[in-house]
This record gives structure tokens, sequence and C-alpha cells, in this order.
């Protein structure tokens, strides 16, 4: 991949910009911890419950990342992509409302799942040439490593370190399920909300080299 030195007035431009939003994503983590703060310290308010803070924060996180996915889309850069990651989290989404689902039907969220999961998973393999191009150019990017950093945090990380043993092992005969289930639900929270920036991160980045090939194509004619 060829990389073209900016003039640096505009490189200036957009490392200041770039600081900015990182300043943002910051500033919003430190919100939600302390919305969350106030929540446990309110008696009416369920602690660590699928009505919790920290549940509805997951939920609106992951409903806003394929929101902005969806509005990346709109920008041929990562057209494909996208469908699969939008495809991935809102089956996320979804299984974050399983005690909902369970309550109209048993087994629903399975089944819109799955109603997800496959025709994504369909559309992906028939563009899957497009795909690997797209996520040539994914992976050098700072999304990618938002993304993955996510992605690990909440399937992987959170998933092991909210295991029963391991805060029986930590906590032995004063182990509380309210501590293992506060640390695990607070860890994936946080993954999901470095995708959601991961997904900001991707669709502005869309949107910028698709203004350059707008300027590029009215430079050449």
């Amino acid at each position: 991949m060829r990389y073209h030195a900016l003039p640096q007035d505009m490189l200036a431009s957009r490392v200041s910009l770039t600081l900015a939003r990182y300043l943002g994503y910051a500033l919003i983590l430190a919100l939600i911890c302390q919305l969350e703060l106030w929540t446990l310290t309110v008696d009416a308010m369920p602690r660590f419950s699928e009505t919790s803070f920290v549940e509805v924060a997951q939920s609106v996180a992951l409903a806003l990342s394929v929101v902005v996915l969806i509005w990346a889309r709109r920008f041929p850069l990562y057209r494909q992509g996208v469908v699969l990651m939008a495809g991935w989290l809102l089956a996320s989404l979804i299984r974050e409302q399983d005690f909902l689902f369970d309550q109209m039907m048993d087994g629903l969220w399975q089944v819109l799942v799955a109603a997800v999961a496959l025709p994504t998973l369909v559309y992906t393999w028939r563009q899957r040439a497009t795909l690997a191009q797209e996520c040539q150019r994914f992976f050098a990017t700072q999304a990618f490593g938002l993304f993955m950093g996510g992605f690990l945090t909440t399937y992987v990380f959170s998933r092991l370190l909210g295991r029963k043993v391991v805060w029986q092992a930590v906590l032995g005969s004063d182990y509380a399920y309210r501590i293992k289930s506060g640390v695990e639900e607070n860890i994936e929270l946080l993954g999901y909300l470095l995708m959601l920036f991961a997904c900001i991160e991707l669709a502005l980045q869309a949107r910028r080299h698709f203004q350059k090939s707008l300027s590029f194509e009215g430079v050449t004619h």
C-alpha cells in the first residue's frame, strides 16, 4: 500500500480531529462510569439484572454500532465488509434481549439470531472476493485495532474472566454472584463501546475516502 504525504496544514488538522474524537471517546467512558455509579447508589435501580444500567448501555452501544455501519454502507470503501460486521453486532443485540424474547416464545431469540446470521453469511460468501480486498484495506487501519480490541474484550476476555470458578478462587467463602456478574458485564460493556468507536472511525474513513474520490474526479474532469 502506498502512502502519500499530506500538506502540513491538512496533516495538523487531521491529527487534531483524531485527538478530539479520542478525547470524546474517553469522556463517554467516564460519563458511563459515573452514570453507573449513580444508578448503584439508588436503591430502586436494579443492579446487574437484565434491566440494569449496564445491560441497557450494552444494547444502546450495539444498536448505535449497527446504525453507524448502515450509514457507512453509503460509501463504497467497505460496502461488503460492513454487512458482515453489522450482521454480527445485530445478532449480538438480539442475544442481549434474550430475556425479553423468551417471554414471548421460548427460544425465539435463537430463531431471530439465525434469521440474521444465515443471510449475512450467505451474502458475504457470495461477495468473498470483494470482501477480501476490503479486509486488506481495513486490517491496516486504527479502526480494525479498536474493533478487534473490543471483540476480544467482549467475546473472549469477559467470558473467561466471568467464569464462576475464577471468582470462587478469588473470593473463596466470600463468593457473591453480584461481584462476578458486575465485573463480567462491565468488561463486556467496555468491549461493545470499543467496537462502537471502531465503527465510527470506519464510517468516517469511508466518508473521507469517498469525498476524496469525488474531488479527484472533479480535478480530472
